[in-house]
């Protein structure tokens, strides 16, 4: 061994030895310690004073140091246990309380206050072994000051918080609330002056918001925080009236300046908002739901009104806007149904537009329907609409009325309709034509379509019972005046049929044997050598005096002799003819 381990070696024995001498030094402190605190312990029990005690016996126990009197130290804890738990768990909770208070942790403060009533229930029985124990322990540990800081500090903070959230999240603001509500009467004062706060403060914060709400138009953002409100204060128990009372008056000022500015549909829209608000909220009866139903109930009236005057389209518009409030459709169904039979014009196509047809004509109740109407456009097209009894309509399109631009009348002609025999209306046109006629032109509006029943020019018609029609002064587009046509029907359409004879037609050699008598007569008309017009027929020569007009050829010559003779120059030489005052002519040469 060197020099160097041998004096390396003796310093480490040295420095071991002083340790072992320190440590047998500590342990005899501690024993004569421990003998010291229990006699000392043992004297302060003799004396009553248990608190102080306690805690020597407890600092005892915790001595290991030697084994003294364990038996003894351990009853006596044991006996003196509840002063040990009444000290501890007040030790704990004003440890637990600070550190809560730090970190804003409410929600574990009201826990730690909840352990600390346990705490105290369980030791503070008036008159109870412990009463005095946990007096004295409490106010040691100032608890008490403790937490009436800690409360009043977050009863601060909450109220600072719901003051600046009046635009904020309704779930967060609640939350202050209830807690404010959780901190204890006491910490207020009193359950009076607690009352008195909140009540300001929570009815401060909800009208502001409520106002605010609807003050940005925001109607259901209003009721919908006005109700989840409501639903909070009444799962905490907690009776706020001017809930209800601001919305009421929210709603009034929102939904009377809507029926003051007439925007019906923005009324009813917030009528039916405020509905479904007052069902969600158990609300049977308010101001704003009788304003709502009187509002609505005069609405409704002065619809009625309007159809009334005819202004159909204005009731229908303000039907439509109560829609939501109140089912309008059947109404709206009868108001249009009042407006059609009141302007058939309206079942034409496009008939809701102004001015888009002329000469409309219209009948109610005949033909097996409602209403019947028919028009023209701008282009003379004939148009056709009926509305069924069952609501039903159907519409027909034309052709171009003939000579339109002289259009005189437009009818519903029933008399025709009924000798038709197909029980479809008969519409009747007439207009004027060259020659102070009349074109007729009459249709019928049948289910599949529109189709001519006639179209002829005279001084009038006349409907026959044999079904016929008979045109005085017809246009048969012979030039001749004053000719009587009948017409008969011929494949569901009237065609001309003859030219009626007003005057007995007898044989032209037999005219001087009818002298003074109107009668009528077939022959050739031809010129004689003199330039006069002649009637010729089985080589009988008649003189025509009167307008002959310019028929010439075979003809239909009506008139009368007046007993008279007249040279004329004939193929078979000159000789005397009976002269006949002509008074119509008709050719024979033209058929329809």
């Amino acid at each position: 061994m060197t020099f160097k381990q041998l004096i390396t070696l003796r310093n480490f024995m040295i420095i071991l030895c002083i340790s072992m001498f320190v440590l047998l030094g500590q342990k005899a402190f501690l024993i004569a310690d421990k003998i010291q605190i229990t006699k000392e312990a043992d004297r302060l029990y003799a004396a009553g004073d248990l608190i102080s005690a306690e805690n020597q016996y407890r600092l005892a126990a915790a001595n290991h140091s030697i084994l003294y009197m364990e038996e003894k130290v351990a009853k006596r804890l044991d006996e003196l246990s509840p002063i040990t738990a009444i000290r501890q768990g007040l030790n704990a909770l004003v440890s637990s309380a600070k550190a809560q208070a730090v970190t804003k942790d409410f929600t574990g403060f009201m826990k730690s206050y909840d352990t600390l009533l346990s705490l105290k229930a369980t030791y503070m029985k008036p008159g109870g072994p412990y009463e005095s124990y946990y007096r004295q322990l409490s106010t040691a540990s100032g608890i008490s000051d403790q937490f009436t800081t800690y409360f009043r500090e977050f009863k601060e903070q909450f109220l600072a918080e719901l003051a600046q959230n009046q635009s904020g999240n309704t779930s967060e603001e609640d939350t202050f609330k209830w807690n404010l509500l959780l901190i204890p009467d006491a910490y207020y004062g009193s359950a009076a002056s607690k009352n008195e706060l909140l009540a300001s403060k929570f009815k401060s914060h909800d009208t502001a918001k409520l106002k605010n709400l609807a003050g940005t138009g925001n109607f259901s953002g209003m009721l919908e925080s006005a109700l989840s409100m409501m639903n909070a204060y009444s799962q905490h128990s907690y009776d706020a009236p001017w809930v209800l009372l601001q919305t009421e008056s929210s709603g009034k000022i929102i939904l009377n300046k809507d029926l003051e500015g007439n925007n019906i549909t923005a009324f009813a829209g917030h009528a039916v908002a405020y509905r479904n608000f007052a069902g969600s909220a158990n609300i049977t009866s308010s101001k704003v739901l009788t304003l709502v139903d009187t509002s609505k109930a005069q609405l409704l009236k002065n619809a009625k009104r309007m159809i009334s005057k005819g202004q159909y389209a204005e009731a229908i518009q303000l039907y439509g806007d109560l829609a939501p409030l109140e089912d309008t459709s059947s109404i709206i169904a009868a108001t249009r149904l009042a407006w059609n039979i009141a302007e058939p014009v309206r079942l034409l196509p496009g008939g809701e537009e102004q001015n888009k047809y002329g000469n409309v004509i219209s009948s109610k109740g005949l033909h097996g329907t409602k209403v019947i109407v028919a028009g023209t456009d701008s282009n003379g097209v004939l148009y056709y609409a009926a509305m069924n009894n069952d609501e039903s309509v159907i519409t027909l399109t034309g052709n171009i009325l003939p000579n339109f631009e002289s259009l005189r009348s437009l009818t519903f002609n029933d008399q025709l309709a009924a000798s038709s025999g197909s029980g479809a209306p008969v519409v009747l046109a007439e207009s004027e034509v060259k020659g102070g006629r009349t074109l007729f032109t009459a249709y019928e509006m049948k289910s599949d379509g529109i189709s001519q029943l006639f179209s002829m020019s005279g001084d009038s018609y006349e409907l026959q019972s044999d079904d016929s029609i008979l045109v005085p002064n017809a246009d048969l587009g012979d030039g001749v005046d004053g000719q009587t046509a009948r017409y008969r029907k011929v494949d569901g359409s009237y065609q001309f049929a003859e030219i009626v004879q007003e005057y007995a037609v007898i044989s032209a050699s037999d005219v001087a044997l009818h002298p003074f008598e109107k009668v009528s007569f077939h022959c050739e008309i031809v010129a004689d050598n003199f330039g006069n017009m002649l009637a010729y027929s089985n080589g009988v020569y008649i003189l025509l005096q009167g307008d002959l007009g310019s028929v010439t050829g075979n003809a239909l010559v009506s008139g009368q002799y007046q007993n008279g003779y007249q040279l004329v120059g004939t193929d078979m030489g000159e000789q005397y003819v009976p002269v006949f005052v002509v008074e119509s002519v008709g050719s024979m040469s033209f058929r329809q």
